[in-house]
């Protein structure tokens, strides 16, 4: 068992005695969700791991004909694009409706440890000036497709109630899938419009949760996480921010890490490397802009320490544009207190959690700093 260092998240949060509000106001609450059995193996019991082990693998099974048989052209590639998403829901679904029961109990289990979390971390977001929002953007278009099937149980429909109920930041989901940053690893082969609608299905299909609003310093501040879902590897979350600044920038400025894609961008902008201000980041960051000044002052030597802070050695993308600053940071399940799959709980998850917040705000921080020098000049 790691020991906590609780002074660290006071001094971080601006929280007063954080041991004592998270053991009285945190814990109490998801120390009521149901917890599955423990396995031989001492792990807790997935219910799901099996369905959906078979959907997985006779989606890949039936994907690899496609696969196999058309060539790498835009003629081939494209029906492979087409016919991705309905082979994985056509496979789900049939994993939903021959093991219903089990999804039924497994469905009624994960939205009472969802509801549960919900509030604990309502009441974190309420101590540091912000607003919890658990779904933003509402339940996921794929949740929605599979919820208005006939053969679909009650409680999957209900589920898709719930996270709509719980949804909100719509302006800030759609304006993060516009500028491009929610891109996943995978490269994709094909012409500018084939690859718009590539990230477009991408981008609305993507699982957003944990969302995070306020003003911090002055600046506006919106956040969530989504899950980039990768076919041969563990689930990637990603923490997108958006800042919105009191005063309009003149160019386009993005930023990423080394070895990873630009953000998407169905505009055509003419942008220039720049050099970053920092010679620590050089070997770490990449930019280009359409105003050079510009993009050095936004991404100042502060705001990129916060960034690698809050990545850990982690992917990063940026856009400025208009007046909008937005960051898409990978990494870890940063606020899952409760492990919605088997109620599993501790209170290092509450702590990582916290931790995770206070980077999060760090980087407003530092950001809002930017934004008012701008303002000032």
């Amino acid at each position: 068992m790691t020991k906590i260092d609780w002074r660290n998240i006071e001094r971080r949060l601006g929280l007063r005695d954080a041991e004592r509000f998270a053991k009285r106001e945190i814990i109490p609450q998801i120390e009521e969700a149901p917890v599955e059995a423990l396995k031989k193996n001492g792990e807790r019991e997935n219910r799901l791991e099996k369905p959906m082990s078979i959907a997985f693998l006779g989606f890949c099974a039936s994907f690899l004909i496609p696969m196999f048989f058309l060539p790498d052209t835009w003629w081939g590639v494209t029906p492979r694009f087409l016919l991705f998403f309905p082979l994985f829901m056509a496979w789900m679904g049939g994993a939903i409706f021959l093991y219903r029961e089990r999804f039924v109990e497994a469905l009624t289990n994960s939205q009472s440890r969802y509801v549960l979390q919900a509030k604990a971390l309502t009441t974190l977001a309420e101590n540091v000036g912000l607003t919890y929002v658990p779904s933003p953007g509402g339940a996921p278009e794929s949740l929605k497709w599979l919820a208005r099937r006939s053969w679909a149980p009650d409680r999957l429909r209900e589920a898709a109630i719930l996270i709509d109920k719980h949804g909100g930041m719509d302006d800030a989901v759609k304006l993060v899938r516009q500028s491009g940053v929610m891109i996943g690893g995978a490269h994709f082969v094909g012409d500018d419009e084939a690859r718009t609608k590539y990230h477009r299905h991408q981008t609305h299909n993507a699982q957003i949760e944990d969302g995070f609003q306020g003003v911090r310093n002055g600046v506006s501040l919106n956040a969530f996480e989504w899950v980039e879902r990768v076919e041969d590897g563990p689930d990637i979350y990603h923490l997108a921010m958006a800042f919105i600044s009191p005063r309009r920038l003149h160019g386009v400025t993005q930023l990423r890490s080394r070895h990873i894609n630009w953000p998407f961008s169905a505009r055509h902008v003419d942008m220039k490397s720049v050099g970053v201000v920092a010679p620590a980041f050089e070997s770490r960051f990449r930019m280009r802009s359409t105003d050079q000044v510009e993009a050095r002052a936004v991404f100042d030597p502060v705001v990129l320490e916060r960034m690698s802070n809050i990545a850990h050695g982690e992917k990063v993308r940026a856009v400025a544009f208009e007046d909008h600053l937005i960051v898409d940071v990978e990494g870890e399940n940063r606020f899952s207190m409760v492990n919605l799959m088997n109620g599993e709980w501790s209170e290092e998850t509450v702590a990582r959690s916290m931790i995770n917040l206070a980077e999060m705000l760090e980087l407003a921080d530092a950001v809002a700093h930017v934004f008012k020098l701008r303002t000032a000049a």
